[in-house]
């Protein structure tokens, strides 16, 4: 789930004032009874494997997790905001999978679709910046929405298995050297947002429940790639040491990944690195270089670059790789995509690219502190 819209969430029902109508939820209800459906998402004519919720549904990784879930014959309980995007993306799932709007906070909403779900993939949450900027919101969706979800978990009798989307950046801003990271890692939290995925990881672990932590690598598809390139974004893009390592992995493969968990017991209980393999670590010089150069800016002198520390490395993937078998796409792969998707704009983009590259290094406080010193 994205930060958009949850600035227009809708009264928790703790909070609701008498006389007030209640926050309905829009979509088909759901059956109270627990056993196989012929449910949206099952094969024609056939029962559908089983019923999975994905929190944050509408969202880039919740909606590959859908897809993924209904190919393979699953029935799904897409819940996610009720916010202009969201609804707009729940269109392409419209009579495949069952949506419902409600608002992680409230017990209320979450908590009936967690009793009906076979398996839960719980993608929703606060991203950075906004967690810095509204830390107060963050934490009640990413820490409060897991602590609903796994109260919930824990009134059932036979309770589903929950894959949680984490993130390597949990282990603390990194330099370049040393091994790769693995499950075993300590966190290291620095800022709210990597403060509420490591308590969040600390619940579980805890709970005595059925779960999968998925600490995730940079993971940037083709219409990510293309999104979110504001000054802000600039700022933290050019402060990195440019020879920090990084495994980037395709948001299909981690939604793969996911799928296949619910059904992998020999998972559950673990905390796994999820990145692309070897094919897939690069340095972030080279990460973003493919990108802009397969866009049409083209690639940045190194002075444009600071050596700032960033919650970026090398993953040890051995054994999600082994349990979960989800790496198939290659970052040469990707960056072909990218280059297709980009070829009708990238002429026009080429022709630009003076101008891009001097609004962008505007951002770049080295490239300025040495325009400085000229």
């Amino acid at each position: 789930m994205g930060v958009v819209g949850w600035d227009k969430l809708p009264p928790k029902a703790s909070e609701q004032k008498k006389g007030t109508v209640p926050f309905l939820k829009v979509g088909q209800p759901i059956r109270k009874e627990k056993v196989l459906q012929f449910d949206a998402g099952g094969g024609a004519g056939q029962p559908a494997l089983m019923r999975v919720l994905v929190t944050g549904a509408f969202g880039r990784l919740g909606q590959e997790g859908v897809e993924r879930l209904l190919e393979e014959g699953h029935s799904v309980i897409a819940f996610d905001v009720p916010n202009r995007r969201n609804r707009r993306e729940a269109r392409r799932f419209a009579g495949r999978a069952k949506t419902v709007w409600g608002d992680i906070r409230s017990p209320e909403d979450i908590g009936p679709c967690v009793e009906e779900s076979d398996a839960i993939i719980h993608n929703a949450g606060i991203l950075a910046p906004a967690s810095e900027s509204c830390p107060d919101l963050a934490y009640a969706v990413n820490v409060g929405g897991t602590k609903n979800i796994l109260d919930a978990m824990m009134r059932m009798e036979m309770p589903p298995v929950v894959v949680f989307a984490s993130s390597l950046s949990v282990c603390g801003p990194r330099v370049p050297g040393g091994p790769p990271l693995t499950g075993a890692d300590p966190t290291v939290p620095t800022d709210n947002y990597t403060s509420n995925k490591a308590e969040c990881e600390q619940l579980l672990q805890q709970s005595g429940l059925p779960y999968v932590i998925f600490r995730i690598g940079v993971s940037v598809g083709v219409k990510a790639a293309a999104g979110d390139l504001s000054s802000d974004v600039f700022r933290v893009l050019f402060s990195i040491n440019p020879d920090t390592r990084m495994e980037w992995v395709h948001p299909q493969d981690v939604a793969l990944a996911q799928v296949r968990a619910i059904g992998t017991s020999a998972a559950f209980g673990k905390t796994l690195m999820i990145g692309g393999g070897q094919s897939c670590r690069l340095t972030f010089r080279d990460f973003y270089g493919a990108m802009f150069d397969a866009t049409g800016v083209g690639r940045f002198p190194p002075e444009a670059y600071g050596g700032g520390e960033y919650y970026c490395d090398w993953l040890d993937t051995d054994e999600s790789q082994a349990l979960l078998g989800y790496q198939r796409t290659s970052f040469e792969t990707f960056i072909a995509q990218l280059r297709k998707a980009s070829r009708f704009t990238r002429p026009l983009l080429r022709m630009l690219s003076p101008l891009i590259r001097w609004f962008m290094l505007r951002s770049s406080d080295a490239w300025q502190a040495r325009k400085g010193h000229a």
